[in-house]
């Protein structure tokens, strides 16, 4: 049974615009927009304004300047576009009024919703891999000399911050759920950006799941990021398993109204 949800599951996102509109803006934005930094910043005038900005958030010089500053633009993109697409995955059953039909399957509900959680996260993953991928295509443009060493650690940090990103999103699944439909989560999405912001601002973004991993990134200078310990970044992998299971026992509970 969870194999055929699966399939059925890959199936719905695989034909959702949102997914492949997610892909291109994550996968493929996010990499171009971080190449053009690093061009400003080591080709353009030194006093230009973007030159400045882009100056600011590269921490080192070559290959990890170029794949640090990856990982912090993929650090909020990642929560945010990955975010809208689990809302939509488990918000579109109510707002399309199709959750009533699921009832009559010989499928759980539980297993449904699970599958949702493994197509989402296995999606999620591969978005990290074609995010870095398409970063590393781009490296030429940004000045980069030829592939070394030197980026196997930072790569591995882009990829490690993008499936971050996208297990943060999942109690946006229960959200989507317990309000049946995907405009709640998208506020809950927004909200939690905006206290994410706050909690960084006043010093106590290293034990908020979702501020440690833009930390650890370098968003908040190499200082900041120093301070991020393995048990400020385990709380993440925490955050995501209370939502799936939140979620699942939602799904276990539901009743049609």
């Amino acid at each position: 049974m969870m194999r055929a949800a699966v399939k059925v599951e890959w199936l719905k996102l695989r034909r959702s615009r949102i997914s492949w509109l997610t892909a291109a803006i994550v996968g493929v934005g996010v990499p171009g927009l971080t190449a053009g930094f690093v061009a400003a910043a080591t080709r353009a005038l030194q006093n230009a304004p973007l030159a400045i900005k882009a100056n600011a958030m590269l921490i080192g010089v070559g290959w990890t300047a170029y794949l640090g500053l990856l990982a912090q633009v993929l650090s909020v993109a990642a929560f945010l576009g990955v975010g809208i697409p689990v809302a939509w995955c488990f918000g579109r059953e109510f707002t399309d009024h199709t959750i009533t039909g699921l009832y009559a399957l010989p499928t759980s509900r539980v297993t449904i919703a699970a599958a949702k959680c493994t197509v989402l996260l296995g999606w999620s993953m591969a978005l990290s891999v074609l995010t870095l991928a398409v970063g590393l295509a781009l490296a030429p443009l940004a000045g980069l000399p030829a592939l070394s060493a030197d980026a196997l650690e930072p790569a591995v940090k882009v990829l490690v911050v993008g499936v971050n990103g996208a297990l943060l999103t999942y109690p946006l699944a229960f959200v989507a759920s317990a309000a049946r439909g995907y405009l709640p989560a998208v506020a809950g999405l927004i909200l939690i950006v905006v206290v994410t912001q706050v909690l960084t601002v006043i010093g106590v973004g290293a034990w908020f799941p979702y501020a440690a991993t833009s930390l650890w990134a370098g968003m908040g200078g190499p200082a900041a990021a120093a301070m991020i310990a393995p048990h400020h970044l385990i709380l993440i992998p925490l955050t995501a398993a209370a939502g799936v299971a939140a979620t699942l026992w939602w799904w276990h509970r539901m009743q049609v109204v």
